[in-house]
């Protein structure tokens, strides 16, 4: 049997109740996919042995092609560029590597 818990919403109690269901459920096997606040974590505790690190590819602008035509700006879900006139600031902790700004340029 699979269950999965799932929601667009964030604070519902996912993590809760994905966890509750996990420890009421004998040789059950809990993963936590959650790409933005993966907090099973911190109710499990569990030992890791093997680390992999990952990164993010952000987005670097061109300012020689660069028209500032907002396209990229507009396209971004999360707000991670700003146009200044005479230059597009990215800001790195806000980018989530989706590559929308990228894709029809």
């Amino acid at each position: 049997m699979i269950i999965s818990v799932s929601s667009g919403k964030g604070g519902t109690g996912k993590t809760t109740i994905a966890a509750s269901i996990a420890v009421s459920i004998s040789n059950s096997v809990y993963i936590d996919c959650d790409v933005e606040e993966p907090n099973g974590h911190i109710l499990f505790k569990p030992e890791f042995d093997t680390e992999i690190p990952t990164e993010i590819l952000l987005p670097i602008i061109d300012f020689r092609k660069c028209s500032f035509c907002n396209k990229c700006i507009e396209v971004c879900e999360y707000n991670a560029l700003i146009n200044l006139g005479t230059e597009i600031i990215l800001f790195d902790e806000l980018c989530h590597g989706c590559g929308a700004c990228m894709d029809n340029y």
